[in-house]
């Protein structure tokens, strides 16, 4: 593998070459329209030991000497840094470093069998609950398949294994009037009765409502824009990012009561603001703490918690305010098409799978359409 830098006489930019020869073929790699002969040196340097890597990584395999271990590592700095949220990330590092690797690691690549695979989910189930061993397959799936995509593999055996069956979660669905309880119930707070408020109202998840920002909001046509989630890092600051693959951005319409809510909550906002001055969080947050900065969601899920005592429901999570939302509606003979739209669904089919409880009775009320006089 040789390159080089040559300037276009042309355009006065440069650009590199770098030759690849293997033994099925010969290839060349060019990029262009460098400003300096230095700019486009170090990105010369960059590629080259890019691909030397790759090279190291393809003989270690063809050797089979590359262990699943040493590969797990190259996925993630491969794949899954730059193509997952970053909670995503650290929930796959976490299976990965605790799981996968102390008990698959040691194995090669080329070496792992359907046996060894079902082994560690019967080992497993002694550890963990079905569910979360039925995300280490899937997870363990995804990183071979890409190991097929990469040439590393011609086959997943993983895909033939046969994870444990897990029993299927229920969430809890409260009623509008059990909503309107725990919205009583949570007035105790004026941190977080104001996000359960719109959580309930919106459907929307924790993190778009967490990133929320007044200008997202537009009190004439009364709608919110969701454009964007909020994450916190390990240690414990909030950032911010646009919202993932597959969640698309959107607007939810809100009705009276939640605008006549928000605008008396904005009223609050500017007092706070103007009291505390310079020391008020400037990110002009919808939902905010004590000097204007971002929520804290161990401390709302302490908050809801005690709501939800307080007003005698049954326990249910926070992300359950979006299912009771989705729920109510659908129950109210609300087109699928629009809570689809209205929870961020990228079709209906899965807002329609998710919420089967909730159509259920329309199977009924179907059946007897043709026994109505005309």
């Amino acid at each position: 593998m040789t390159g080089r830098v040559t300037k276009d006489k042309k355009t006065n930019k440069y650009y590199y070459t770098i030759d690849i020869r293997t033994k099925e073929n010969r290839k060349r790699k060019v990029k262009k329209n460098f400003k300096t002969k230095k700019e486009a040196k170090r990105a010369l340097e960059l590629a080259m030991e890019e691909l030397q890597k790759e090279e190291r990584v393809k003989d270690s395999q063809k050797e089979g000497t590359w262990t699943l271990g040493s590969y797990f590592d190259y996925w993630l700095k491969t794949y899954a840094k730059s193509n997952t949220a970053p909670n995503t990330f650290r929930g796959y590092e976490g299976i990965i470093r605790v799981h996968l690797k102390p008990d698959l690691g040691h194995i090669k690549l080329h070496d792992l069998t359907i046996n060894q695979i079902q082994d560690y989910y019967t080992d497993k189930l002694e550890q963990v609950s079905a569910q979360t061993v039925k995300h280490h397959h899937r997870l363990l799936c995804k990183m071979l398949n890409d190991a097929i995509d990469w040439e590393f593999l011609t086959k997943n055996v993983a895909l033939k294994a046969k994870p444990p069956k897990p029993e299927r979660f229920k969430p809890t669905f409260y009623s509008k009037e059990e909503l309107n309880h725990l919205f009583e119930a949570a007035k105790a707070s004026t941190v977080y009765h104001p996000i359960i408020f719109t959580g309930g109202h919106t459907g929307a998840r924790l993190g778009e409502l967490r990133a929320l920002q007044w200008d997202d909001i537009d009190f004439h046509a009364r709608k919110v824009s969701i454009t964007k989630s909020a994450y916190m890092e390990k240690n414990g600051k909030t950032l911010i990012r646009d919202l993932t693959k597959g969640k698309k951005d959107r607007t939810i319409i809100f009705g009276k009561n939640l605008m006549v809510f928000l605008k008396s909550h904005f009223e609050r906002y500017q007092e706070m603001k103007t009291l505390l001055g310079e020391t008020f969080n400037p990110n002009n947050l919808v939902f905010f703490n004590a000097i204007g900065d971002y929520i804290k969601p161990r401390e709302l899920h302490r908050a809801y918690k005690n709501a939800i005592k307080r007003s005698g429901l049954s326990d249910a999570r926070f992300h359950d305010l979006r299912h009771s939302h989705a729920t109510i509606l659908l129950k109210k003979n609300v087109h699928p098409k629009i809570v689809s739209e209205r929870l961020g669904h990228s079709k209906p089919s899965i807002t329609l799978e998710i919420y089967s409880h909730a159509t259920s009775s329309l199977q009924e009320e179907a059946a007897h359409v043709f026994d109505e006089d005309e």
